[in-house]
């Protein structure tokens, strides 16, 4: 488990990305949360463009605010009734590419591969991107 230690001027992301390339364990349990962490960024994107509290949106969504807590960690990948759900009453997108490692996605476009996360599984790349849909004046 990565310890943030803010007195030592290390940052988050400087830890993680020592502990990914020391510990095969939590690298292997890092790519596994790809898709909660991008599921979790959508959730937070989509609650601070428009103003939510973690209690609006779990009202929105029909669920708990410990439930939307939980979410918003990432450290649990969201079931596929649990992204459903909240792509329709959200009018998000979420996208999970699953393939060969050996070839490059190409169900995803390529600004939803930079925005998002790509993740190998020894013989298997995962993609994982999300994004809010805002309404047009149209």
């Amino acid at each position: 488990m990565v310890r943030h230690n803010s007195s030592s001027g290390v940052s988050f992301g400087e830890l993680v990305g020592e502990e990914l390339n020391s510990d095969d364990d939590f690298r292997r349990e890092w790519l596994r949360l790809a898709p909660a962490r991008q599921f979790a960024v959508m959730l937070i994107g989509y609650r601070s463009d428009h103003g939510l509290s973690q209690r609006a949106l779990a009202e929105n969504l029909g669920v708990s605010q410990p439930r939307i807590a939980k979410m918003e960690s990432g450290e649990q990948n969201p079931d596929f009734d649990t992204i459903v759900a909240t792509v329709e009453r959200l009018g998000t997108e979420f996208v999970l590419d699953v393939g060969p490692a050996q070839y490059e996605a190409k169900l995803v476009t390529r600004g939803a591969k930079t925005s998002g996360a790509v993740a190998r599984y020894g013989n298997v790349s995962v993609v994982t991107a999300s994004a809010s849909r805002r309404k047009t004046g149209r």
